[in-house]
């Protein structure tokens, strides 16, 4: 760090400083990380169950096998509402945290009205271009306005800046130099299972600056 000082001085630039607002609000994206990683692995769990069997039996007539499933970690929110919730608080999770990780939503009914997010949907985990788990889209297996639903933003997930998939293509796409953008979750694991591991997808929005930056990264041979 000092050689960098040194180097910056020299240069007449100014080498920026951790901040306690900066070391604080990494913090708090590390803790999020840790419950978003538990609601992902509660989800995998719900898959396996007996009300499981439905997002199971979707998985299936979508054709996928069950490593597929397991490599990309799909998982099911079950029907009955609430059921995150209390399974995370019993492992100490708070009702604070699972609101700002996008988790619980606020319902209509005032401050107690508090519901899971995802409800009756199969679900698919959106990793940071690192592989860390930062928010979830669910595909609906009932009656719902909307099909396909993502987290809200969060501090860990902006949705016009991630690209689902990106972490497991940015290998194949760094050995290949290829990179293939497609339009949904079932797409890219189509891809994957037919032996073509590079592909992404935009998350229900056009194509940003920002995932077209992401893009480069990997095709270009960047870290």
């Amino acid at each position: 760090r000092d050689r960098c000082a040194r180097l910056a001085g020299l240069a007449g630039l100014e080498v920026p400083r951790e901040r306690p607002e900066d070391r604080e609000r990494a913090e708090k994206r590390a803790g999020l990380i840790d419950v978003v990683e538990a609601a992902c692995a509660w989800f995998e769990e719900q898959l396996q169950t007996e009300a499981g069997q439905e997002a199971r039996d979707y998985l299936t007539r979508r054709g996928l096998a069950p490593e597929t499933v397991k490599a990309f970690r799909l998982g099911f929110a079950p029907r009955s509402r609430g059921a995150l919730a209390s399974a995370l608080r019993a492992r100490g999770l708070t009702v604070e945290q699972l609101l700002e990780a996008g988790l619980l939503k606020q319902g209509d009914e005032g401050p107690e009205d508090l519901r899971d997010y995802f409800f009756h949907r199969v679900i698919f985990p959106i990793t940071d271009r690192r592989g860390r788990v930062i928010a979830f889209g669910g595909r609906t297996l009932g009656e719902s306005k909307a099909k396909y639903l993502n987290s809200p933003d969060t501090p860990l997930f902006h949705k016009g800046r991630v690209l689902y998939n990106l972490a497991r293509a940015r290998k194949a796409a760094h050995d290949t130099g290829e990179l293939l953008v497609t339009e949904g979750y079932m797409d890219v694991i189509a891809l994957a299972e037919g032996g073509f591991p590079a592909a992404v997808a935009p998350l229900g929005t056009a194509i940003t600056e920002e995932q077209i930056e992401e893009l480069w990264r990997p095709a270009a041979g960047c870290p």
